[in-house]
């Protein structure tokens, strides 16, 4: 096999983008365990309860691209830190929607602020310009998956 034929995984983009979300999520990490004790799947559950008008976790699994076992894991840690709350579906006698408690709510409100002081950290190399087009680049690669995928 020549040398040209090889795949250079560090400049391959799945390799890069991939080396890239753990560093960036295992230094993010450090804001919501050293704050709440969580682990990266309750803060992303978390997360996604406040940003879904009505949660489930099958939604949760979908957006946040995490398997079930993960979820329902996290899910369970949560209800059991008084975090979480699981009420009845109205229609699905098999699902249960996710509701934050009074002390998620208050948690979370804690942790927002922790997190965008972190993302612009992150960020601050960046001139305004760069960060749009940043986002504008992740959002255009994002939907090419998609359209690749099907979803």
């Amino acid at each position: 096999m020549s040398k040209q034929s090889i795949l250079d995984i560090s400049q391959f983009l799945p390799y890069q983008l991939v080396s890239l979300s753990t560093k960036v999520s295992d230094d993010f990490a450090q804001v919501y365990s050293a704050e709440a004790g969580l682990t990266q799947a309750q803060w992303r559950v978390l997360s996604h309860v406040f940003n879904l008008e009505f949660a489930t976790a099958k939604r949760v699994c979908e957006l946040a691209n995490m398997d079930k076992s993960t979820v329902s894991r996290a899910i369970k840690q949560l209800e059991e830190k008084q975090l979480l709350l699981l009420t009845k579906h109205p229609t699905d006698k098999r699902a249960s929607v996710l509701q934050a408690t009074e002390a998620g709510l208050i948690l979370y409100e804690q942790l927002t602020p922790k997190a965008k002081e972190w993302e612009s950290a992150l960020l601050s190399n960046f001139t305004d310009n760069e960060k749009a087009t940043f986002r504008e680049l992740i959002a255009k690669l994002s939907m090419s998956v998609e359209e690749k995928s099907g979803k």
